[in-house]
């Protein structure tokens, strides 16, 4: 169960799923705005901060200072004595040291600044100046954060605390019931997070860039039917008459069978995208089975405007007790995804370095369900900028 942990007031479900990347280029300095001409969001586009984005996995949070970048804000975190996890600003409210770099004391909580001795406990308030004890240090505050932790993910909230609703935090308690393996994995990539969720959108390049994997020769050529309900946009296509593809031959037990091959590609939120497939192999090849369901989620947090952090977890409802397939499943959804890595990064690049202003992308037919996310970011994005202006 999911549990919100601040120390400040707090106030699109996501519906669980049914059981039937030349790098190292220095960007270009801009600042962030929102073009009212465009109407489409891009990686100039500021970054939404009310919003749920993953910081790391529960499992990597221990009782030990850590240090993450999300939004364009440093951040430091640990696990209290409570067992819940900390986050705060990583700078002290005096002289802007960095709090990753000064000492957790473990028997109260409270992290001491590293130059000047400042301490400060879990909501972000000093507790004791050295050089002044005779004198209240609650004046001295950092900013702390919402903060979520819901089964493998640490979820935090870089907005208005005053609206920080852990009900916002995608739904995946399915991924918890037993019935699910899965492998996981973690990229820092070098673009705008924006390029992740639209290279998840449009899944058309698993026969070019996953071809070995993922790709079926028919599989790009699938009509898209894309629906927009609220802020969430899903690419539906169908494919008949080919196999599984090469990652799952061997794990579903289906080989070479032909199927029936569904796939949904899902922006939820600016933090997670859905995908969910659906293997139908009406002759039920595996002992009469006739339903595979993969899924994958994917975490995207904005590390800065032009670099990212990427979660995914690559969940199954078929062999789940395998270990060994969660190990395979990790190993082989790694290699996958430096390939995404390596086109979005290689993107990423030639937007830094190729000096021509006049160069507007084009978009083809498959390109809706993308378009239609880059629309309703940008208008979230404009409402904050408004609220900000107010």
């Amino acid at each position: 169960m999911a549990t919100l942990s601040t120390h400040k007031k707090s106030r699109g479900r996501h519906a669980p799923a049914k059981k039937t990347s030349a790098r190292g280029t220095t960007k270009k300095k801009t600042i962030p705005t929102v073009q009212p001409a465009s109407g489409l969001a891009d990686r100039q586009t500021p970054l939404i901060r009310n919003c749920w984005y993953v910081l790391d996995w529960a499992a990597d949070v221990k009782r030990k200072l850590k240090n993450r970048m999300v939004l364009n804000q440093d951040l430091v975190y640990f696990r209290n004595k409570a067992g819940h996890v900390t986050v705060l600003q990583n700078r002290c409210g005096h002289r802007c040291f960095p709090l990753h770099r000064s000492k957790l004391h473990k028997e109260d909580d409270t992290i001491q600044c590293g130059y000047h001795g400042l301490t400060y406990g879990i909501d972000g308030t000093c507790v004791k100046i050295p050089s002044a004890m005779d004198l209240d240090p609650s004046y001295v505050k950092i900013q702390s954060y919402p903060v979520v932790e819901k089964g493998p993910m640490i979820w935090i909230w870089a907005g208005d605390p005053e609206i920080a609703d852990p009900a916002m935090v995608p739904d995946y308690n399915w991924l918890m019931d037993g019935d699910w393996g899965y492998g996981d994995g973690f990229y820092h990539v070098k673009g705008n997070y924006l390029q992740i969720h639209e290279n998840l959108m449009d899944i058309t390049h698993f026969q070019y860039l996953h071809g070995a994997a993922l790709g079926t020769p028919k599989h790009a050529e699938s009509k898209v039917e894309v629906t927009v309900d609220g802020n969430t946009v899903n690419n539906y296509r169908i494919n008949r008459g080919e196999g599984v593809p090469e990652l799952h031959k061997k794990a579903s037990g289906l080989g070479d069978a032909e199927i029936i091959r569904h796939a949904n590609s899902t922006f939820i939120t600016p933090g997670f995208h859905d995908a969910k497939a659906l293997f139908e192999d009406p002759l039920g090849t595996n002992n009469g089975r006739t339903e595979y369901r993969p899924q994958i989620l994917h975490f995207i947090t904005p590390e800065t405007q032009y670099t990212s952090l990427y979660w995914w977890i690559f969940a199954r409802d078929f062999s789940p007790d395998n270990k060994k397939l969660d190990q395979i499943y990790s190993r082989a959804t790694r290699s996958v995804f430096e390939e995404d890595k390596d086109a979005i990064e290689w993107i990423e690049d030639q937007w830094a370095r190729d000096d021509r202003p006049g160069f507007r992308e084009n978009h083809v037919p498959s390109d809706e369900g993308a378009v239609r996310m880059r629309r309703i970011v940008y208008k979230l994005a404009a409402a904050e900028a408004r609220e900000a202006g107010a």
